[in-house]
């Protein structure tokens, strides 16, 4: 009698890995999905809390702060939540900043700590600041620390703009990036790629000045459409 031979012969071998390469292929790619889907998720929930803690922080500081008319700009303009104004938002026990001081000093005194050590910055920011080696360092020397998604640090920090006049609309004038917003304050971020494009514009990718294609479609703002407004 002819004895059988055990084992897989290779054509055999060569299918199995296949299929887990397929399979391997669809759950990275699923894993990757659903990372990008919870980040994206952290932006609008971390965007939303900015906005009401602005507005919130008109209401206990009985009008604007002078940290809050005059915070840092991005190289478009806008305003970004910088270190001053988080340090405004700890004083009056807004956002849950991570600062160490005693609220009735000077701001000037406050120690920023963990991912709010640049200001407030967005998930993918946060990702950067969790495993930065200078954990204790102070914050604006891990602006310029890149993002693996795309841009540094300060491209990831919430952008804002408030209502300066009280006539019940933040305006381009002060800060907005479309012509108006009925709305107390507004904040947003840059998404993933940590770049804004121009909001007046249709155009859904451009040219940043770094020469790094960047895109407004990944954007996370506080505001619905129906609260934008034409200019006077």
């Amino acid at each position: 009698m002819e004895k059988r031979q055990s084992g897989f012969t290779l054509i055999e071998m060569m299918v199995v890995v296949a299929i887990i390469g397929i399979l391997a292929g669809a759950l990275f790619g699923g894993y990757n999905f659903a990372v990008r889907a919870a980040r994206k998720a952290k932006a609008v929930e971390a965007v939303a809390n900015a906005r009401t803690a602005l507005e919130i922080l008109f209401q206990k500081a009985e009008g604007w702060p002078h940290a809050i008319l005059k915070a840092t700009t991005h190289e478009q303009g806008f305003f970004v939540m910088d270190d001053n104004v988080a340090k405004v938002l700890f004083k009056y026990g807004l956002l849950g900043v991570d600062c160490k001081g005693d609220p009735s000093k000077a701001i000037s005194s406050y120690k920023l700590r963990g991912v709010d050590r640049c200001g407030i910055a967005d998930p993918w920011a946060q990702d950067v600041l969790k495993k930065s080696k200078y954990r204790d360092s102070e914050g604006n020397s891990l602006l310029s620390e890149p993002v693996p998604a795309g841009g540094t640090v300060r491209d990831h920090l919430i952008y804002f703009a408030v209502d300066q006049d009280d006539d019940g609309f933040v305006t381009k004038e002060e800060g907005a990036p479309v012509g108006r917003v009925r709305a107390k304050a507004i904040t947003w971020c840059a998404g993933a790629d940590g770049g804004l494009c121009d909001c007046s514009t249709a155009a859904p990718k451009t040219m940043s000045a770094a020469g790094r294609m960047i895109s407004n479609t990944d954007n996370v703002y506080s505001w619905q459409r129906a609260q934008e407004a034409k200019s006077k």
